[in-house]
């Protein structure tokens, strides 16, 4: 299953306040993270993810789980889709977004390194 796991990173309550949705357009396809929901624990999130490839919509949850100094990105099994290029693309965003928030983080453990260098807008 594709993952990042974000080194030296912060609360989830950080990220949820420094939320704002994602949009990137590509001639390929179309990325979207429209929502960010925080469990009242603190510990995990959802994000609201929608890729739009080759004209078919996708859409599905990207789940952040806090650990003690990090947190696992990783798409939601009861929302599992096709591990497409545009789904991981979005993770990727998803991990660079929380890379913004806390830029003294690291990527750790992941198997999408050659998404995570995919040029970001928001």
């Amino acid at each position: 299953m594709p993952h990042v796991v974000i080194e030296g990173a912060g609360e989830l309550q950080g990220l949820f306040q420094g939320f704002s949705p994602i949009l990137q357009r590509t001639e390929q396809d179309i990325l979207k993270v429209q929502e960010f929901y925080l469990a009242k624990s603190g510990r995990e999130a959802l994000l609201d993810a929608v890729v739009i490839e080759q004209g078919a919509a996708r859409s599905f949850f990207i789940q952040l789980k806090r650990h003690e100094t990090t947190i696992t990105v990783r798409l939601l099994p009861a929302t599992d889709p096709d591990k497409t290029p545009a789904v991981k693309k979005v993770m990727a965003l998803a991990a660079g977004f929380i890379r913004t928030v806390y830029p003294a983080s690291r990527y750790g453990k992941t198997n999408l390194q050659e998404y995570l260098d995919f040029p970001r807008s928001m």
